[in-house]
């Protein structure tokens, strides 16, 4: 029964150790795609649900920008919220957005629910999550 040597691993941030090769010493490589890694001996993470990372060799997962959504975790990219739902920073899912007619929807609050706003003077909004229109 031998003993084992454990080394610690000084890989960047964006890039993860593995000991691949015969000489037991860990190489770094960069993280995948849809993950991010720190450095260090730390694994590659997956990006969370409402996050992304579009290349590999990246620290931090980025959320997903107003108008779009990810679902999934260790996502490589956001998809395009549909039109009448609505996506705030970040968002996980498509919300549905019920605004009348003369509102529109821009937020959400902890609920989770979109917010409806009057209209702003001089624009016109069909209601739903249609943005105002001039």
């Amino acid at each position: 029964v031998g003993a084992s040597l454990e080394l610690p691993a000084a890989c960047e941030p964006g890039t993860y150790a593995n000991i691949t090769d015969g000489d037991g010493l860990p190489d770094c490589f960069d993280c995948p795609a849809g993950s991010s890694c720190g450095g260090g001996a730390a694994p590659p993470a997956e990006c969370s649900p409402g996050a992304f990372a579009a290349t590999p060799g990246l620290s931090k997962c980025e959320r997903c920008s107003a108008g779009f959504y990810q679902k999934a975790s260790g996502a490589a990219e956001c998809l395009r919220c549909k039109p009448g739902s609505l996506c705030p920073l970040g968002a996980s899912l498509e919300l549905p957005a019920a605004c009348e007619p003369g509102t529109y929807a821009n937020a959400t609050d902890d609920d989770g629910d979109p917010d409806c706003f009057d209209c702003p003077a001089g624009s016109s909004c069909s209601g739903g999550a249609a943005p105002p229109a001039e």
